[in-house]
């Protein structure tokens, strides 16, 4: 009984009202429900549509009465809550993928670049930490040292259509140029690092150009009018208003991963809404918040992602530092 009664909710106003009032006490634990909800209401719509479309076939049936109308309505109502209660088409668990992107394996990294309005991204599905530390585990370690790299022994690695083969590779070939980039912004490589990190997903989610090759985009900076070189067009999940938008926009495109870098830091430092970020650059946390306020991502929980990828990069550091040390 009590089963009929919760996956009746979309059928009666009092359980809309139950339903509202569970998820201004705990939003996450009712999204489930409100998903299901939702999945029953489009299932349901589903099906009268294809009554809809029998009804000429009706009219010289002999079942066909107000009677008859009336049970299958009550049918279709309850197999429409049976249908979304079991997930038969997954929409509900899309859905809550959607929005709980801090939990779900797919996130959308939503960026906004340059001084254009909010109306297009790039698909950005980022791996989530625990599939990257399952990723690390699983990979060997990296040929070169990240010691060799911070005392300048080892030069960058040149692009790979096949991007990284580890997230050692990605910070041995990026750390060089990221010195150079912290040191001219007065912020620290590692958070740079952890920055390209997330917005590439390692290296293995960079944007590429309509021939396959890399775009060597690092921080996902958007062509604007200012642009003048090449660009590469992708589409994206943008946040409008919490709620994230499948968009479409062009995006930089770089000679190498150098120019990348160079360019990530004119942009920040010309750009008269990021001075404030800059004045707190020697604080990474404070400077990837004030990047996040002042519109540099659409995703609310932006800078909180850097910060989590940010110690993972520390770890990885100094755990390679720890391992030449005799």
């Amino acid at each position: 009984m009590d089963k009929l009664s919760n996956s009746s909710h979309f059928l009666d106003i009092g359980g809309l009202d139950s339903l509202r009032a569970k998820a201004q006490k705990d939003d996450q634990a009712a999204l489930k429900e409100v998903a299901q909800q939702f999945e029953g209401i489009f299932v349901q719509m589903l099906m009268k549509s294809m009554r809809d479309a029998n009804a000429v076939f009706e009219s010289d049936s002999p079942m066909n009465s107000q009677y008859t109308k009336f049970y299958e309505q009550m049918h279709d109502q309850q197999m429409s809550v049976n249908l979304s209660d079991k997930g038969m088409l997954g929409l509900a668990d899309l859905m809550v993928q959607q929005l709980s992107p801090e939990t779900s394996a797919m996130t959308p990294a939503s960026v906004l670049r340059g001084n254009i309005p909010n109306t297009s991204g790039v698909n950005m599905m980022s791996p989530s930490l625990d599939q990257l530390t399952m990723a690390k585990r699983a990979e060997p370690r990296a040929n070169h040292v990240i010691d060799d790299v911070v005392s300048g022994k080892v030069l960058p690695s040149q692009a790979s259509n096949k991007g990284f083969e580890s997230r050692e590779a990605f910070i041995t070939a990026l750390y060089p140029h990221a010195q150079e980039a912290a040191k001219a912004i007065g912020t620290t490589p590692e958070v740079l690092i952890a920055q390209s990190a997330l917005e590439t997903g390692w290296g293995q989610k960079m944007i590429r150009r309509a021939d396959g090759e890399p775009s060597n985009n690092l921080f996902n900076i958007k062509a604007d009018r200012r642009w003048q070189g090449d660009k590469a067009g992708v589409s994206t999940l943008e946040f409008e208003q919490g709620v994230a938008v499948k968009q479409r926009a062009d995006f930089r495109v770089y000679e190498d991963f150098k120019q990348s870098f160079d360019d990530f830091v004119s942009f920040i430092k010309e750009g008269p809404r990021y001075q404030e970020a800059v004045k707190q650059a020697a604080n990474p946390e404070r400077f990837i918040k004030g990047l996040q306020d002042a519109g540099y991502a659409t995703d609310p929980k932006y800078a909180d992602k850097v910060m989590k990828v940010l110690q993972s990069v520390t770890k990885d550091i100094k755990a390679a530092v720890s391992e030449v040390t005799p």
